[in-house]
């Protein structure tokens, strides 16, 4: 079988290439794609290939590097020891941008009824901010400030706001970004740069501050802002991992204000089902099709291109150069030029 599959031969060296694909192992399900998502921030970091030494990033990239972790499938064919799939059954897998391959059973969950290929591709997006809402301990009453209004900062503000978040309060200074974080549920828009937002931050709080600030933009520099706009014993959590964290610093107060700073992790789950810490893989994947399917996690706005695979080195080119040309793009498998 020959698959058409994404490679960053190099940095900014992104191609289609075609190549043939073995059988699945006796654990692995073979599958062709249906849709795959684009993490824009994410896959541009990798295609770019600037990483300090000792990153998670200079270790996970390695060229040729295939990008890509967020895909909506069918199930072509199941090893002897893959049990529970069989061929026809819709699945979410955590693999890269091609239209073919093969994947551990482990690293493939079935896609309800209720939840379409468009919206199941959102998956590890929903894993990713689903972990930082819950490592950051969202209290009933709380006021959130969301830096960044991309993929990470609309479902963070959405998750945030389901966990018992009263008020969200939505940074960036992208206006399609903020648009979208009305229409998603943020209670107030603060058209700036996070340094230049203390002032009407403290207006909207009464001068209280906020109790969690959630950084989702990536950027280094983001850090030593957020620290202003967290009250005293506030929490600040970082959900949108830098390349180049030398450049990443603290703000004034964090000791005086005994500010706690937290990270979180697509990978921050349980290994297995237990009653202290029950967010496994499956798991959360199940409360993010629940949410999808109950109408209180909306993704459809989130979607704004939709290419054709031969349209996809052009594409990475364009982003490398301006990330913020849409917010949510998806590969459609079925679709040629």
């Amino acid at each position: 079988m020959i698959s058409k599959n994404l490679v960053f031969k190099g940095p900014m060296q992104p191609e289609l290439e075609e190549k043939e694909l073995a059988s699945p192992k006796p654990d692995e399900l073979q599958c062709r794609a249906s849709r795959s998502l684009i993490s824009a921030g994410t896959e541009i970091r990798c295609l770019k290939g600037v990483f300090e030494p000792g990153t998670n990033w200079e270790s996970w990239v390695r060229y040729p590097f295939y990008p890509g972790y967020s895909m909506a499938a069918t199930v072509v064919a199941a090893g002897a020891e893959a049990t529970g799939f069989k061929p026809g059954d819709r699945v979410f897998a955590h693999a890269p941008h091609c239209r073919y391959f093969n994947i551990p059973a482990s690293m493939a969950n079935h896609i309800p009824d209720g939840v379409s290929d468009q919206e199941a591709v959102w998956t590890t997006m929903g894993r990713i901010t689903q972990n930082g809402v819950r490592r950051a301990q969202v209290q009933l009453g709380d006021y959130a400030v969301v830096i960044g209004s991309g993929i990470v900062g609309l479902l963070t503000m959405q998750f945030a706001k389901i966990a018992g978040a009263a008020r969200i309060i939505a940074v960036d200074m992208n206006e399609n970004g903020l648009e979208l974080a009305q229409k998603l549920g943020a209670d107030y828009l603060i058209k700036s740069y996070a340094k230049e937002a203390k002032g009407e931050i403290e207006r909207l709080t009464k001068g209280r501050m906020a109790d969690i600030v959630f950084d989702a933009t990536g950027n280094p520099k983001v850090l030593a802002d957020a620290c202003l706009l967290a009250r005293k014993n506030g929490k600040i959590l970082i959900i949108g991992d830098t390349t180049e964290p030398h450049k990443q610093a603290l703000g004034p107060g964090v000791v005086s204000n005994y500010l706690t700073i937290m990270g979180a992790h697509a990978k921050m789950l349980a290994d297995f089902d237990n009653p202290f810490y029950p967010y496994t893989w499956q798991r959360v994947h199940e409360i993010f099709y629940d949410y999808l399917m109950q109408g209180r996690i909306r993704v459809s706005e989130l979607m704004t291109l939709e290419v054709a695979p031969e349209e996809m080195p052009e594409l990475y080119r364009k982003l490398a150069a301006d990330t913020t040309l849409a917010t949510g793009i998806q590969i459609d498998w079925e679709r040629s030029l």
